[in-house]
């Protein structure tokens, strides 16, 4: 891992490093973002104390799951495109996250998403989903991505009166 320091708010370090995983974080509690673009982690962990974190990307790593990361209530942008995600879990407390980008994985089913009512903005484009479900609940949605999937059946839309983009 990249040197870090106790008292950092924001670390970035993007494909020069290609980290293999999170590691020496846990006693930066003051972070606020961490930005780990185009790395090799495979998984979410050692987040326990970074309670304050608003925003996280790892936009293409080699993650497979989303676990870990629940309690990190502040959240309010996850970006975890261009991983190997097959399903959406472990974030159904992130009540807080305006900004959910899941796009390029290999996810098959919209699945426990209806607790992030705060969402804006939802990408799920580029993935292999068949049908567009459970998202009526999401009522504060401006942008919605679903487009390269393998989309047969489309519900839910009509409760979605902030919509201002759709891309199918």
């Amino acid at each position: 891992m990249c040197p870090v320091n106790d008292d950092d708010e924001e670390i970035d370090y993007c494909s020069q490093f290609r980290i293999p995983k999170l590691e020496n974080l846990e006693r930066c509690t003051e972070l606020r973002a961490l930005h780990l673009r185009k790395n090799l982690i495979k998984k979410l962990e050692g987040l326990d104390n970074n309670t304050k974190l608003e925003e996280i990307e790892l936009y293409d790593n080699r993650i497979r799951h989303i676990t870990n990361i629940n309690h990190l209530v502040n959240l309010t942008y996850l970006d975890i495109s261009f991983n190997r995600v097959k399903e959406i879990q472990g974030i159904d407390q992130l009540i807080n996250l305006k900004r959910l980008y899941l796009s390029a994985n290999r996810l098959r089913k919209m699945e426990n998403l209806s607790t992030l009512v705060n969402l804006t903005i939802l990408d799920v484009g580029d993935n292999k989903i068949r049908k567009i479900e459970g998202i009526e609940t999401l009522v504060n949605l401006e942008e919605f991505h679903a487009a390269k999937n393998k989309l047969t059946v489309i519900e839910g839309l009509e409760t979605l009166t902030k919509l201002t983009l759709i891309a199918l």
